[in-house]
């Protein structure tokens, strides 16, 4: 495949090739994040930032965007490693690999141009990436920025099979705002398992659910929008723009965040 320029009109199955997601699941999938068509195609530089929380600075990093996302059991393949094993290490802080994105129990994802480029080096450099300020924020900050009380992100996390989807960075956990909200605007997400998923029974939302998104707008786009305003307010620590595995920075600390499902015929 070649790669895709950022704004590139991608069909449904350009972005099949780009993401590895069937056909049928791309459109519900891209609506938790807030990505409407332009048309009937999408412009691939609002895939990158509204999924993967990247924009990119450069002609380096749109070549490397463009390249596509690749399962995470590929990438052990590659490696040589066990699925499992890899899964193990990618959780583990400060390890020497690249993030990977947690879209669902069996969606377990990576730039391929990240695991391509440490494959390539002597010292396992790749790339890094600078994350868009407020995008993906530790389970600890979901509530103050989506002003919504602790209980209903609480209520969320509690189903570890069902979590929102995440970015793994040295074993740190942060979870993508617009998904967050989107669960909490909608219990049933009307997302087609994948391919060997089971389908997810979901529990009615308590009462003040609906009247604190009420009071919101009850859109998950809203919340997100207005996240997205706080957050670009704060200020991150700038971060090298060639990094080694070794050496590479993780994203905001997680407290207390859950352990991903295990890896299983990816």
């Amino acid at each position: 495949m070649q790669p895709f320029a950022k704004f590139h009109l991608a069909t449904l199955i350009d972005l099949h090739k780009w993401s590895t997601l069937s056909r049928n699941e791309i459109r519900p999938f891209l609506a938790r994040f807030g990505v409407e068509p332009l048309g009937s195609k999408y412009p691939m530089l609002r895939i990158y930032e509204a999924v993967l929380g990247i924009s990119p600075t450069g002609a380096l990093e749109d070549d490397m965007l463009g390249q596509g996302l690749i399962r995470l059991g590929e990438a052990a393949g590659m490696i040589g490693l066990g699925p499992d094993v890899f899964l193990e290490r990618l959780r583990a802080k400060k390890n020497a690999f690249r993030p990977f994105y947690v879209f669902g129990p069996k969606r377990h994802l990576m730039l391929r141009a990240q695991v391509e480029a440490m494959l390539r080096s002597p010292r396992n450099s790749w790339h890094a990436l600078d994350p868009i300020s407020g995008h993906a924020l530790p389970a600890s900050r979901l509530a103050r920025t989506l002003k919504v009380p602790q209980s209903l992100i609480d209520a969320l996390m509690a189903d570890k099979d069902d979590l929102p989807a995440r970015i793994i960075t040295d074993g740190r956990v942060r979870y993508i705002v617009a998904d967050v909200a989107h669960k909490l605007t909608s219990p049933s997400s009307g997302e087609a398992p994948a391919a060997g998923e089971e389908p997810h029974a979901t529990e009615p939302r308590e009462d003040s659910t609906n009247a604190v998104l009420a009071s919101t707008g009850g859109m998950a786009g809203g919340l997100f929008s207005a996240a997205s305003k706080r957050a670009n307010r704060q200020t991150y620590a700038p971060r090298s723009r060639t990094e080694s595995g070794s050496n590479a920075r993780g994203g905001d600390r997680a407290y207390g965040a859950p352990a991903e499902a295990k890896l299983s015929g990816t």
